[in-house]
């Protein structure tokens, strides 16, 4: 919550009205996530691919003086998640129900603004970004994306179901570098070939 008040704090409005821009659909980042409402924060290494509605995530997870090392993959036209706990390399399968979670700019967002993050009149200590709000059918979406490329800098979510979170994005790339990364691990794959054995379906 202290990150996101510092942020508050160095913005200031341009003048000039916003308009509508479409982020990119894949791309591959650092990310930071803190869910407020669940008190943990994870540290992930994200893949994104909107085109196709998949997402990759292997992620260091601090819930406490605990931490956890998980590698996600959410295939949504498949309806399927892939969870690799890559202590135990114990791979679970579970069916997906939750929308596909926009990243970057949401479908029929209202722009709210074009803003300078940092310090203004001081060469290459200052970034353009646009403002961005939307009700999305399963919460509250908000966040800000650089100006004029639309790049992702950051994501707020609210829902009655998760509560409040917060994602930023750093160290963005365009593109995939190697779209084998949304093939899901072996272990995942012998999971689900056991789980076709046992007429087992994935649990929601």
């Amino acid at each position: 919550m202290k990150y996101l008040i510092a942020l508050c704090l160095v913005v200031s409005a341009f003048a000039q009205a916003p308009k509508p821009c479409d982020s990119p659909p894949q791309w591959e980042a650092r990310e930071i996530r803190q869910d407020y409402s669940r008190k943990f924060e994870e540290f992930r290494k994200l893949s994104y691919d909107e085109t196709n509605r998949r997402v990759r995530e292997v992620e260091e997870i601090l819930l406490g003086s605990d931490k956890e090392y998980v590698d996600r993959l959410y295939l949504y036209n498949e309806a399927k998640n892939y969870s690799l706990n890559l202590k135990t390399r114990v791979c679970t399968v579970t069916a997906l129900s939750r929308p596909f979670r926009h990243r970057g700019v949401f479908p029929g967002a209202k722009f709210d603004g074009i803003f300078n993050i940092g310090a203004v009149g001081v060469p290459g200590e200052v970034v353009a970004v646009q403002a961005f709000s939307a009700n999305g059918t399963d919460g509250f979406y908000t966040g800000l994306v650089t100006y004029p490329s639309c790049y992702p800098v950051q994501n707020l979510f609210f829902s009655k179901e998760n509560g409040f979170e917060h994602s930023d994005y750093f160290d963005l790339n365009i593109g995939i570098v190697d779209l084998n990364v949304f093939i899901p691990p072996q272990e995942c794959i012998k999971a689900e070939e056991e789980m076709k054995k046992k007429k087992i379906m994935p649990v929601v």
